[in-house]
């Protein structure tokens, strides 16, 4: 009998614990923001390499076709790093700042083949980077 209560403590015990958990990683992924990039490179330019992250988040590569868009979330208060590659071409930018960006709920990046523009209503952009070549 007595075992018995002790394997309902411990099992109860556990569920409280797992029910704890899941509510924090869900906290935790709970987008605070978007970030928009998108391909205007001239026509026939090819893809871009898109790699997006934070000191806790990556997204890894991704492959974008001139007119599209690449999108990831902001999920932490953190600064977020994208970097863009064409040939041989590459450039680095804060992609979210939360000083710059906290209230926001998207930040739109423009790549152009003359440098990384940012806009925070996707019609007024400001060039914040330009082109390195290796």
């Amino acid at each position: 009998m007595v075992a018995r209560s002790c394997l309902v403590v411990f099992l109860v015990s556990v569920l409280l614990i797992i029910s704890q958990s899941s509510s924090v990683v869900g906290r935790q992924y709970k987008q605070l923001a978007a970030i928009h990039v998108a391909n205007s490179m001239p026509k026939g330019s090819g893809p871009i390499q898109i790699h997006c992250k934070s000191s806790y988040t990556d997204y890894g590569m991704h492959q974008v076709d001139q007119g599209d868009e690449y999108q990831c979330s902001v999920r932490e208060r953190a600064v977020y790093f994208c970097m863009a590659t064409s040939g041989r071409q590459f450039a680095w930018w804060h992609a979210f700042q939360p000083s710059r960006d906290g209230s926001r709920k998207a930040v739109y990046w423009l790549v152009k083949d003359d440098g990384i523009f940012l806009s925070w209503d996707n019609s007024t952009w400001v060039r914040k980077s330009v082109w390195q070549t290796e």
